[in-house]
Formats: structure tokens, sequence, C-alpha cells
């Protein structure tokens, strides 16, 4: 969502005094009334028979902040407090006027010389902390907002202005009670209750949260941005078609609302209409060139689809550096860092996925296992409060340093990051949802390395290496197309971490039905047309067979007719498929692999649920391709000691399925020894990679060191 700072404007000084003046209470009178041409010849007529009546040009400033003209309020403001430095409200005025010119900081040094004059002022209080919140700084600002409200328990703009900080932050549960105190004491205020609708989101109450917004809509069904955030929390909610049908009126009232375009682009791809999805990016993207989050979903987005070779991939993402990354870059960026070539190197490894997620299952132990004489670990985190669990903990336990960066500004990220004087930082994100490229943009470390989370390059000159393999990248081209080195570890890039013992895998299911089993349980926008061809080819060459799909998109009724209707396409009945949604819990999320036989994997996006299908014992069939996306699965195979189950053709992918589902025994064979076979293998071997990693570390620092300061 955006996250818009409300301007000061709306917050007026104080006055200190009444003007004694009526030449100056009438020019009030008329500003507040929407004259400011006759205010400004009011003022100018008691400037011209008192050239040092400091209100006077108090008021002009006002004015000329109405106005948009920052410059002269400042020089007004600055007039006036020379006349007269014991009136707080110059100061403020002053500050206001300098923020709306861009310059915070000088607004901060203004409005905290205005608390010295007057420290109970509740508004100079309130406009500091949205100084703070602009540059970064949610702590300090949160600080100002109750204090203001300490001050005045009644003054709502506070209040608001504390929710909002509060959701940037990540802590939900407290803008929630920030927001029903508001309400308290005055039940009609749309911007609390929009704030209330939006915290309650994020705090997972969707039911409540989408209640609260549909009534605000029913009231003010104008008020800006809750048509999209109503949308939003409908997506949250699982109930897709509904946020679809928001976001479509929010851009029928809003054309240009890039938002809008970009929401809907994002529920398109949950909920596998890639073609809809791309044409939503390119008109957000069109609407708002500089909306980088955009062009993250637009290059994501394109790795669902067979059509684009590599070199296209590397020009878009080449397009996404020099529209939004190449202008954050430092001329010339200097590190304090010590170039000594063996010493203890500052490892940063910065996410949003440092909680219950599929990437945290390729890093859930690697910070524990980093020798502690070669690497110092920082972690900084990029997850919300509310959406912290066991996982967050054991990260956090596990790290040297944790930073929790959630709601800061990439900026105040970066300077972070630098105070902390990181050897190699490593982004687990790529162009995935909730990235920090533009933190990695603004070169905060000598060293940015590129991991796990995204199967292509990031198109970013700022980012030096790429970890890989030799199976995902092959040498030759992939070095070519890619912004990045690419840094090959011999036994693989991915190192699966997973220790749960049960469920067991037990026998095939297969053996008590007399019917083959097939399953996937990747993301639906990965089922593209051809893969859809292909199960279905699969499904009428193994007879009584039938295909389970687990997907969180598959709890929406239209999504699946959808999905049952590209199989019927193919012929393919409806009781062939069995299509479930997201299921509550890991454990009952693994058990649902007993019901499959054999898993079957998506391209040109492979899915790294072939781990967890490994080794819960089933059996999984990949297609190799030509680029990463597409080689993600061969590399877990080879790595798992199955190089026979991947498949260089979707004929050779069709023979590998039926001889599987003729082979009971296999099948019996494999589901008795695939999980110690993983655990053997280098897919599970975590000392041998963190040891090849710290390797590629200290190979990059040294060349680090080498080059010229």
């Amino acid at each position: 969502m955006l996250r818009q700072l409300k301007s000061l404007l709306g917050k007026r000084p104080r006055e200190a005094v009444a003007s004694a003046d009526p030449r100056l209470r009438e020019a009030r009178a008329l500003l507040d009334g929407g004259r400011p041409d006759q205010a400004e010849q009011l003022c100018n007529q008691l400037l011209k028979a008192e050239p040092g009546h400091a209100e006077a040009h108090g008021m002009l400033g006002r004015i000329a902040v109405h106005r948009g003209k920052h410059e002269r309020a400042v020089r007004h403001f600055n007039r006036a407090i020379e006349l007269d430095a014991g009136q707080p409200a110059f100061r403020q005025g002053l500050a206001i006027a300098q923020f709306s010119a861009g310059n915070a900081a000088a607004a901060i040094e203004n409005l905290e010389a205005a608390l010295a004059l007057d420290p109970q002022d509740p508004s100079t209080h309130n406009n500091l902390g949205n100084c703070h919140r602009h540059r970064g700084d949610l702590d300090q600002a949160i600080a100002c907002y109750r204090k203001a409200i300490a001050l005045n328990g009644e003054y709502l703009a506070a209040y608001g202005n504390l929710a909002a900080v509060l959701r940037q932050k990540g802590e939900f549960a407290a803008a929630v009670e920030t927001c029903r105190t508001a309400l308290r004491l005055r039940a009609d205020l749309p911007e609390v209750r929009f704030h209330l609708g939006m915290a309650l989101a994020g705090a997972g109450q969707q039911d409540e949260a989408i209640a609260t917004l549909r009534e605000l809509a029913s009231s003010h069904p104008d008020y800006p941005g809750l048509l999209v955030e109503l949308g939003l929390a409908l997506g949250k909610a699982d109930r897709f078609e509904e946020a679809t049908a928001f976001f479509r009126d929010a851009i029928a009232r809003q054309p240009n609302s890039a938002l809008a375009h970009n929401c809907l682009g994002a529920v398109q791809v949950v909920c596998n209409d890639i073609d809809g999805a791309m044409a939503s990016f390119r008109k957000a993207l069109a609407i708002q060139p500089g909306f980088a989050k955009v062009h993250s979903n637009l290059l994501m987005t394109m790795n669902y689809q067979a059509g684009w070779r590599q070199k296209r991939l590397f020009q878009e993402a080449q397009q996404f550096d020099r529209r939004q990354a190449q202008r954050l870059a430092p001329r010339a960026p200097a590190f304090a860092n010590l170039r000594d070539p063996t010493r203890k190197l500052r490892v940063g490894y910065l996410s949003p996925d440092l909680r219950e997620h599929s990437v945290a299952h390729f890093t859930r132990n690697l910070f524990s296992r980093h020798n502690r004489e070669q690497v110092e670990v920082y972690a900084y985190c990029d997850v919300a409060a509310a959406d912290m669990d066991g996982f967050t903990r054991s990260f956090e336990a596990q790290a040297d340093h944790w930073r929790h960066i959630s709601g800061m500004e990439d900026e105040a990220v970066a300077e972070r990051v630098r105070e902390d004087a990181i050897d190699i930082l490593v982004d687990l994100v790529g162009h995935t949802s909730d990235n920090r490229l533009l933190v990695f943009a603004r070169r905060p470390a000598p060293i940015q390395v590129n991991w796990l989370g995204y199967p292509n390059t990031t198109g970013m000159r700022a980012m030096d290496y790429r970890l890989t393999d030799a199976i995902a990248d092959p040498p030759g081209t992939a070095d070519e197309l890619h912004s990045e080195k690419l840094v090959r570890l011999e036994h693989g890039f991915l190192c699966y971490q997973f220790d749960q013992p049960d469920p067991q895998p037990g026998a095939p299911p297969c053996l008590a039905q007399g019917q083959v089993t097939f399953g996937s349980f990747n993301n639906l926008a990965k089922m593209t047309p051809d893969v859809v061809r292909l199960w279905a080819r699969i499904l009428e060459s193994t007879p009584g067979s039938r295909l389970m799909l687990k997907s969180r998109a598959l709890v929406d009724g239209k999504t699946r007719e959808r999905c049952a209707q590209s199989f019927a396409r193919h012929g393919i009945p409806a009781e062939r498929l069995e299509m479930l949604g997201q299921l509550p819990g890991r454990e009952e999320h693994l058990r649902t692999y007993l019901k499959i036989d054999i898993a079957l994997d998506t391209f040109p996006y492979n899915g790294t649920t072939s781990c967890e299908a490994l080794w819960m014992g089933v059996p999984v069939v990949t297609l190799c391709g030509n680029r990463h996306a597409e080689r993600v699965g061969a590399s877990i195979l080879q790595h798992a000691g199955l190089p026979e189950l991947v498949a260089a053709s979707a004929d050779d992918y069709l023979q590998i399925a039926r001889s599987l589902a003729g082979d009971p025994q296999r099948l019996t064979g494999l589901r008795g020894t695939l999980r110690e076979q993983m655990r053997a293998a280098p897919l599970m071997d975590l000392r041998q990679f963190v040891d090849e990693l710290e390797a590629a570390y200290r190979d990059m620092w040294q060349a680090w060191c080498e080059r010229k300061k």
C-alpha cells in the first residue's frame, strides 16, 4: 500500500496571542475564508505603515505557504523571527514552509526551537513527529505523537498519525487500540476509521477489517484509497473475486491510479491470469514510471511465461536498473571497511522472509552454522511484528546482531547498514514481493550479493554477485545475460534445512486405492497452458489416474471453476481433479503428500515444493529448460541423487511419469528410502554448503581488497 505522509500544512501553528491590530484579524479571516489576495493586500498596507510589524510578516508567510510559494514564506517567517524571536508560532510556520520545500532537517531544527519557547504545544510535537516520519525515524515520530496526545488527550490529528506510523512499523495491535481510543472520543472520523480497517487487516483480523472498511464505504464512498484497501483486505482473506471487483471499481473511478492497477495485477497473478496481470503492471508503470515495486512485479511475472527468452528478461531487468536504481547510486561510494583479506567478515542478510515461508526452509539454520571465527552475522529482518513467528525467533537467536527494519524507509535502512560497516550484504528477495532492492541501489556495502528468493538476474549494476550452481545456470551464455557475476557453488545453490519427523511417509496411496494420484502443490500462477496440456496428456495415458492440485488461490470458487475448465478443454473431466486451498499448519500441509503418489513439477517456473515432496517420499518429475527458473528442479533432483527424474523434453516428462505410475514396487521403495537418501545427499548437507558459501564470500572479499582504494 502507499505510505502517504500527511502534510504539515494541515496543522496550523497555534497563535501565541490574538493580534491587537484589527487589520491583521481581518487578514486572518480573509485567508481562512479562501480570499488570500485580499489578505495579502491588508498585510502589505500594514507593513507600509509599520515596517517592523512581526505578525504581518508572519501572516504573509502563512499566505505564501497557502499558495505554495515556500521560498517566499521562508523569507517572511525569518523576518518575523528577527523582529520577535519569542513567538513559537513563527518558528513553527517557518518549519512548515521548510518542510514543504523539502528541507525536513531544517524544519526539525525550527520545531525544536518552537518547543523550547512553548514545550506544551501539542501541534508542534505532532508536526515534529511528521518530520521524523518523513525522514524514516519512526520511533522518534511515535514519541512525538504520544507526547502530543499526553498534552492534549483530545488532539485527534495525533491519533491518526500515530496509528499510521504504528502500522508502518508493523505494530498493528497498537495501531488498532490507538484508532479505537480516537473513535471513543469522536466516532465520525473517516480518516481514523480508514486507519482502523488497515490496522485490523495487518493484524490478521480480516473479517473485522472488511466490515470496518465496508461501513466507511457506505458513508464515504469516495474516501481516497478506500476501495483499494478494501480490495487488499479481501485479497488477504482469499476472497479474490470480490477483491478484483473493488480494484476494478477503484480504476473506474480513478483510471490513473497506478496503485489500483498494481493491486489488480497482484491478484490476477494469484488467480493465474498472467496475461491480465502483465497488462495491469504495464499500465501502472506507464502511469507512474518511478513506481519501483510495480517494475519488480512486472519482472517477477515475466518468469511465469514460457514465451520470454533469457536475453529479453535480462534487457527488461536492465530497464529496472536504469529507471529505478541508478538514480540512487552514490557517485563515488567510499567505505571505511578495513581491507584485510583474512579478517573476520561482517555478513548481513536482508529479507522479509525470516518467518514461516518457503525461503526459510533453505536458511533456517544457516546463521548458527557460520564459522564465528570467519563470519559475524547481521540479520536485517523486514517482517512486520504481527507476522513474526517461531521461525523469526529462531533466526533472531542465531544472529550475532538483529536489526528489525520493517517500516523503515530504504535510505534509513541503507544508513543502518553503513553504520554497521557490513562487508557483504546478501539479498534474499530479488524482485519478489516486499523487496528492498532500492536499499542495494544506494550501495551501503562494498560487496552486494543476490541469492535464493528470485530465479533471475536483478539487472542491477549495484548487485555484484549472484549465487547459483552449474546446473541451474550452466557456464556460458548465462554469464553474459546477468548483471551480476555468477558464483557457482559446487554442490548446489540450495540446501534444504528441514528436520520435522512427522508425518512419516507411509505407503504410496495407489496400493490401497488401486489408482495413481499425481499432484502439484505449487502456486497456481506457475500452471501455464503448456503445463495443463502436458498434465492432461499424462492423465489420458494413465487410465484411472487423478490429479490433486493445492494452492491458496483454489479456495476461490471462480478460480477453481476456471482451473477445471482449462483441463476440460483437453478432455479431462472435473471428477478427475481434486483442488485444495491453503491448509492450517505445516504438519497438515505435509500430510496432504500422503494422498499423492507422484509429484509433477511446473515449468517454465519450477517449484521448490519439490524438496518437501521428496522429504515425504514422493518422487518428482521435472522438465529442464534453458534458464534458471526452469532448471531449479533439475538442480534439486541432481543434488538429491535422482537425476533420472529430470526430463529433457515434454515427451520425456510424459514417459518418466508413466513409468513411475506403472511401477508400484518402485514407488513403495522410494517411499521408504527417499528421506534418508536426502539426508545423506548434498541437498541437505548444511556443513558442506556453509563451507562452500563462506569460501565464496572469502573469494569475493579478497577480490575487493585487491582493488585500488
